[in-house]
């Protein structure tokens, strides 16, 4: 089975078996009125990202969760494993106090999840839809798994130590590189990083108007890169807000992903 490319157009209306009262409806709005998560996979939906709902319901899913394929692609980093379309998490076997956790971005799943069963592995759907290679603003975005001595144990979204062998086998790499700069970014710090953020500008701000937009503020991005390894050079500042802003747009549902309407507009300069 292929994956579906990015410029094929979604449909407007589709029938869901996690909802089957009624048929979902894909929506775009340049404001919430208030913080979303998916109701699939528990992840936050980001401000203005298109999201399909049922409104009877309040009922809303991610573009990546609502279309997710019962079997997932074949996806380059897993070439040969096989992943069902679960709508939770399956038990861990043999300790019921252990928990699952997403093999690419290191966050437990709480939702919908794709599952190997012959590997014990485990993908977030907006995981499993991450880009492999994008470019934006001048810069390429390279995604590759724990590949061996190529990617560093520590990134720069690393905070107070490099994550330990184990923590950093099974989790996913961008590399980025471009305008003579070049980092290693953790799949896992960046979301970690979004996650604080969030929970720091308690989901939204306001954009001068009567409005909250649920985003991050600048402020708590700014106390977010004040923890990295890497804080040195106006340069390299600007370097990670504007990786960070891209990974995050893509985190968050948006499938362009790549305009990064948060570094212009929510993000100021340090």
């Amino acid at each position: 089975m292929e994956r579906r490319s990015n410029s094929t157009p979604a449909p407007a209306m589709i029938s869901h078996p996690f909802h089957q009262e009624h048929k979902l409806r894909l929506v775009t709005v340049a404001v919430d009125a208030e913080k979303l998560d998916c109701d699939g996979c528990k992840e936050p939906i980001g401000p203005g990202c298109p999201r399909y709902t049922c409104k009877d319901c309040n009922l809303f899913l991610h573009m990546s969760c609502a279309l997710a394929p019962p079997v997932m692609p074949e996806h380059p980093l897993l070439k040969d494993y096989s992943f069902v379309l679960l709508h939770e998490p399956p038990p861990v076997s043999g300790c019921a106090c252990m928990r699952r956790i997403c093999d690419a971005c290191g966050v437990v799943p709480r939702g919908f999840v794709y599952h190997c069963f012959d590997r014990n592995l485990d993908l977030h759907p907006c995981c499993a839809d991450l880009p492999v290679h994008f470019t934006q603003g001048g810069y390429a975005f390279d995604l590759c798994g724990s590949g061996g001595s190529r990617v560093p144990r520590k990134c720069s979204f690393c905070v107070e130590k490099a994550m330990s062998q184990d923590d950093h086998k099974e989790k996913w790499t961008y590399h980025v590189h471009g305008d003579g700069e070049s980092d290693h970014v953790h799949v896992a710090c960046v979301k970690k990083m979004m996650l604080e953020c969030l929970a720091d500008s308690h989901g939204h701000i306001h954009d001068g108007g009567n409005n909250d937009m649920h985003l991050i503020t600048a402020s708590s991005l700014k106390r977010a890169l004040k923890k990295c390894a890497r804080t040195g050079s106006a340069a390299a500042k600007s370097f990670l807000q504007f990786v960070f802003s891209v990974l995050v747009s893509v985190f968050l549902g948006d499938p362009t992903g790549m305009a990064v309407a948060l570094a212009g507009v929510v993000f100021t300069s340090f």
